[in-house]
């Protein structure tokens, strides 16, 4: 009799057991694909949960100095006729990716979170910000309106504005100054404005060559005038002579060996994925009314625009012009003037081939526009340069 009690004692335990353990997997299970399904296929109190494990988020600093900074007000060429499209927000994958909740994951070993690269994004936090900024394209006035949005004082004018695109030296939050959980937010909550200026490439291309090689001293020389570059000493030598001698076809050719950010495409400044984050794209030859849309749209903690708070005055030489306001009519009258003064139907078919990516983009587009008469371009076999 005892050892019939016992036994029935035994199987009762195993079966609460069992079931139990049942019950604690089945849960388990929820807990782990609440982690990891997709937003679309959870609960609607799931939504807001992150689809990624924590474990994989760790902070992750960067303030290692570069080279790839842009020093120049960035004004030579500007306001042209091309006819840019209108500011942007966004394409379908986009809207997809919002609707369905599947974003992209931000990793360690993305372009814009790189360690000591330049071209990361800045953050406003103040105002919900995430800026693309890219070179040739008015970064050096972004920078200078993002110092007085955070409170810091005016560049100083006895240091180089070189400096000013130096993150170690410039104030200024990149998105590698944050953890990757809180980058994650940023580049794909509702609440961040994800924003870029772009601009044509065929002044672009200009643009980076009177800068970069004409203009500045060393530069190129120390960038693309490298033994690494060279068999021989004397075409090194020839690197440094087509340099004093302010060669647009030599500048243009070495593009295809020496690459950097002022004249590599826009396009490539920016990892594929994230491009389809950005909410807004400005377009520099309509800067001012694009910086002017983009800075009534974002506002602070306090309900202001940036617009009111910094941009609609204080800018320009009398402290009265709204931010990015220059002489327009002048620029757009003139622009393709000063590219026929450069380009040959030759040198402007180089760019129209090797840019072309810059036309085929879905979040940005460029009207495209030639500057000679259709009869001056020879055939393709004619126009190498």
């Amino acid at each position: 009799m005892f050892y019939q009690s016992s036994w029935n004692r035994c199987v009762i335990i195993v079966v609460v057991l069992t079931i139990t353990c049942a019950y604690l997997t089945t849960e388990m299970d929820d807990l782990l694909l609440s982690k990891y399904v997709p937003f679309s296929k959870q609960s609607t109190e799931q939504v807001g949960a992150s689809p990624f494990s924590a474990e994989k988020l760790k902070e992750y600093h960067t303030t290692i100095e570069d080279d790839n900074g842009d020093d120049d007000i960035d004004d030579d060429i500007v306001e042209s006729e091309s006819g840019s499209g209108n500011s942007d927000s966004g394409d379908d994958d986009g809207e997809t990716a919002k609707a369905t909740g599947t974003f992209p994951i931000l990793e360690k070993t993305d372009m814009i979170y790189e360690i000591g690269r330049w071209g990361n994004p800045i953050i406003v936090p103040e105002y919900k910000l995430v800026f693309f900024t890219l070179p040739k394209v008015a970064c050096t006035e972004w920078k200078l309106l993002f110092r007085r949005m955070y409170g810091l004082p005016e560049w100083p004018e006895d240091v180089k504005l070189i400096e000013l695109h130096d993150p170690a030296k410039n104030d200024l939050m990149y998105i590698s100054n944050y953890t990757m959980q809180e980058a994650q937010e940023m580049l794909t909550g509702e609440g961040w404005t994800r924003a870029v200026f772009v601009r044509e490439p065929k002044e672009r291309v200009l643009s980076a060559f009177l800068n970069k090689f004409v203009e500045e001293p060393t530069f190129y020389v120390q960038k693309c005038c490298q033994e690494k570059f060279f068999h021989l000493d004397a075409e090194r030598e020839q690197c440094k002579s087509k340099k004093q001698e302010g060669d647009f076809v030599y500048f243009l050719n070495r593009t295809l060996d020496c690459s950097n950010p002022h004249w590599t495409p826009q396009v490539d400044a920016i990892d594929n994925k994230w491009w389809k984050q950005i909410s807004f794209v400005g377009y520099m030859d309509h800067v001012a009314d694009d910086a002017e849309k983009l800075l009534k749209q974002i506002r602070s903690s306090k309900g202001t625009s940036a617009w009111d708070d910094y941009g609609k005055s204080g800018w320009g030489s009398s402290g009265t012009n709204a931010f990015m306001v220059r002489d327009t009519a002048h620029h757009a009258t003139n622009a393709h003037d000063k590219l026929r003064k450069y380009y040959t139907p030759c040198t402007e078919r180089f760019v129209e081939r090797n840019w072309e990516t810059e036309w085929e983009q879905h979040m940005y587009s460029f009207t495209p526009f030639r500057l000679f008469n259709e009869s001056e371009y020879p055939g393709d076999e004619d126009c190498e340069i």
